[in-house]
This record gives C-alpha cells, structure tokens and sequence, in this order.
C-alpha cells in the first residue's frame, strides 16, 4: 500500500525538529508569509500559494471564506493559535469539509509566568525604583541624616530616614496572600500551578470548573462576590463571552480590599476599566497590573498613564520565544493522528471531520 503524501504551505513560525516527525507524510513544504518575513500574505498572493498545496499550517494569516473557497485544492488547514476564530473562517471551513486544527494552551506558560512577574512588579514597586533609579536623580543625588560621609560605605545598612527608599517603597509579599483567579482554563492552571509555589492560598472563580480539578490545584471554589472580599490579588484568566464581559464591575471593585491589587492579563472587554480607573485614581485600592487594554495599542492620552498605583505593559503576556516551539508540537501531534487516521484531539469544527474531504482512511 502506498502512503498518501501531501503538500503544505507554512506561513506561521514553526520548529523544523517538530516538522522532521512528518517527514513521510509531507512530499513538499514551502514556507512564506509572516512566519518568514513577519508580513502577512496578501490575499492574492495567498491564494497562489494556496492553489498548489492540501495543507495549510498558519497563524496570522487570514484565511478569509474567499480565500478557502478559492483553495481548491485544500483538505486541512492548522491555525497555530488559541482562537482560531481569529484568522480562520470556521465556518466556510466547514462547509467545505476542511478540519481546523489549532493550538489552545501554546501560550499558558507564556502568560502565567509574565502574570506572576507582574504581581512580583506592582507588590514590591519594582517598576518604580527601577525608573527612578536609571532614569531620574531623585535616589541618587540625595542626602540622608543617618547616612553621614563615614557610613557611606557601610552598604548593608539601610537609611532609615523618611524620605529613603527603605521607607518608602516597602511592599507586600505574595507569600501567604489570596489569589483570586477568575477562569482557570489552560492559562489559569498555570497561575493556579505557579501561585502554589509562591505560597499563596488560591481561590477559584470558575463554574465550569470541576472540583477534581480544583484539588489537583490546591485550590478552592469560591463565588465571585467572595473571591472579591478575600483576594490580595484578583488575577483574570478568562476568555471573554457573553457571560463574562464586564463581568468584574464597579460592585466587584468596591468590595475589593483597600490593600488588594487587581491583575488583568486577559482581555480588557472582562473588566469596567472606568470603575477600575476611579478605584485606582482615589487610592479605592492598593494598585494594578494591566497587559491589555479597550483600546490598542495604547494612545499616548490614556488616562492609566497618569497613574501612579498601576504597572502597564502593552500587550506582551503571550508573547515568547518558546510559543512556536510548543505550538509546532502540538500541531504535528494532530497531523500525525489525521495521517493516521485518527480524529485529532485539537478540532476547532469536529463536523466537519467526518464529512471532510480530507484523503486519509479514517479509523
């Protein structure tokens, strides 16, 4: 029996010791668009590339009902992101019988660790000594009372005057704090996993959710109101729904702990931003750490920049160099079982499976 070979097209950042494992499937694979030059393919030169392969494998891509109807050619298409709804049209997929494999989770470690760096950042002021140290004099041309010129180079003593920064920028460690994690998909685990490590109690808004997951975490169930009222830090990790949009409201932020820090590494339409700016503007709370926003990129006028209370970051949780080394695993994992026959585990559109038009012999 001869195996069925395949021709492919790669636009997305892929790890070549990943693509080695499907060596006997491939006849030809070419490579283009952003994962090579970080410009996207425009339309028509898409759809060139697209008119001589079965397979497609991308990630910013927009592979648009027009563009997969013109594919004639195109049995599966592999979307190396967490919502392939963002390049993919799914449903024009699926009319045509075309599975959409993606990659949920390729980023969670990504996010999880820069959500812990930026707890660490906004409870210890970090980001703010760091500033006032490199780039202002205000702590280095300074004089203090208890540091006269004969204990100056006494380094491990603090000056204990008012104005030092010994007094000034003590913070909070995560150490014995409440974690509330509102979501704990793939990227809330990780939290969950990393927050554990930090000694911290954790409590989980999730209802879908089950308990046996929540124990495997050392976590506990909670209600949003209560997670409200008990967190040092609330940590968003949910995706964004009907459901949960501006789901955290200015109740949510009033019942929050005048000590606690709110951390949103999610997305911004989860949150009232304008009742979290006033909660943070008045000192209502301690402070918070924000990597996404209404609107972005970040307009040079937007009110969070004036606060003094909040770490800003444009955007960059999910952003590492690790990402496509996970996310090429996890799409040739797929690949191999759709080679093989097999249904793959990561289907954004599994009705389409059966009736695709996808040439393997299905088991």
């Amino acid at each position: 029996m001869v195996m069925e070979t395949y021709r492919m097209l790669i636009t997305a950042r892929f790890d070549n010791a990943a693509l080695d494992r499907l060596r006997p499937y491939i006849a030809d694979v070419q490579f283009a668009g952003w994962g090579v030059t970080r410009n996207r393919l425009k339309d028509d030169d898409l759809k060139a590339q697209l008119a001589e392969v079965e397979i497609v494998i991308s990630e910013y891509e927009p592979i648009t009902r027009d563009v997969i109807e013109s594919a004639s050619r195109l049995q599966l298409i592999g979307c190396c992101r967490m919502g392939p709804e963002a390049s993919v049209d799914i449903a024009a997929a699926t009319a045509r019988g075309i599975p959409v494999l993606y990659t949920p989770g390729r980023n969670a470690v990504s996010v999880a660790e820069y959500t812990i760096g930026l707890m660490l950042n906004a409870a210890r002021h970090i980001h703010h000594v760091h500033h006032l140290l490199k780039y202002t004099s205000e702590l280095t041309q300074v004089s203090y009372e208890d540091k006269t010129p004969e204990r100056l180079g006494v380094t491990s003593e603090w000056s204990l005057d008012s104005d030092a920064p010994f007094a000034r920028f003590q913070g909070i460690e995560l150490a014995g704090k409440v974690l509330g994690l509102v979501g704990c998909g793939a990227i809330g685990r990780e939290i969950a996993r990393r927050a554990a490590a930090f000694d911290m109690h954790v409590v989980v808004y999730d209802p879908y959710v089950p308990a046996s997951l929540l124990e495997k975490l050392g976590a506990t169930a909670s209600s949003l109101e209560d997670l409200a009222q008990k967190a040092d830090f609330v940590v968003m990790a949910a995706k964004v729904t009907p459901e949960t949009e501006r789901m955290i409201s200015a109740k949510f932020i009033d019942a929050m702990k005048p000590t606690a820090y709110f951390v949103n590494t999610a997305r911004a339409a989860l949150v009232d931003y304008d009742a979290l700016f006033q909660a943070l503007q008045t000192k209502r709370i301690a402070g918070a750490a924000l990597d996404v926003y209404p609107r972005e990129p970040v307009a040079d006028d937007d009110p969070f920049l004036t606060l003094d209370n909040v770490v800003l970051s444009p955007h960059l949780a999910g952003a590492s160099c690790d990402i496509p080394t996970h996310h090429s695993r996890m799409m040739v994992d797929d690949l191999q079982r759709a080679f093989q026959g097999h249904q793959p585990v990561r289907l954004a559109n599994p009705e389409a499976w059966e009736h695709s038009t996808f040439s393997s012999v299905k088991a």
